[in-house]
C-alpha cells in the first residue's frame, strides 16, 4: 500500500511576503523625525543669529556713544571753551601776575631747531636738490 504523502504546499504559498506596513511606518517615522530635528535646530540657530546682530548693534551704538563723549571732551578742552566756562564762572585771568618767556641767547645758547631742516625738506645726495 502506498504510504498518502502529505501534500506538499505549493511553491509560491510557502513564499508568504513580510509585512510591509511596519517597515513603512519606520522610515516614514524616521523622515518625520529628522524634519523635526532639522526645523528645531534651525531655529535654534536663527535666534542665536538675531541675537548676535543685536549684540553687534548694541557694540556699534556704544562704540558712537564713546566717541562722542571723546570729542566733547576735546571739545571743552580747547581753550576758547575754557575761557568761556571761566568766564561763566566769574574767574578773569590774572594780568599782573603774567610771565613773559625770554629766550636768552647769551653764551652761545640757541633754539633746538636752529639750523635745522624743515621734516620733509631735507638734502637727498646726487640730487642737487
Amino acid at each position: 500500500m502506498p504510504v498518502a504523502r502529505a501534500a506538499a504546499p505549493a511553491p509560491a504559498a510557502q513564499r508568504r511576503r513580510a509585512p510591509r506596513a511596519p517597515f513603512v511606518l519606520l522610515v516614514v517615522g524616521l523622515l518625520c523625525g529628522g524634519l523635526v530635528s532639522l526645523l528645531l535646530l534651525n531655529t535654534v540657530l536663527a535666534q542665536d543669529s538675531l541675537r548676535a546682530d543685536e549684540l553687534r548693534k548694541t557694540n556699534d551704538q556704544l562704540r558712537q556713544d564713546v566717541e562722542e563723549l571723546k570729542n566733547d571732551n576735546m571739545r571743552m578742552e580747547m581753550p576758547d571753551a575754557l575761557s568761556r566756562n571761566s568766564a561763566n564762572q566769574g574767574l578773569e585771568p590774572d594780568w599782573d601776575k603774567a610771565r613773559v618767556i625770554t629766550l636768552d641767547r647769551s653764551a652761545g645758547s640757541r633754539a633746538a631747531s636752529e639750523g635745522q631742516t624743515p621734516v620733509g625738506q631735507e638734502r637727498v645726495p646726487g640730487t642737487g636738490r
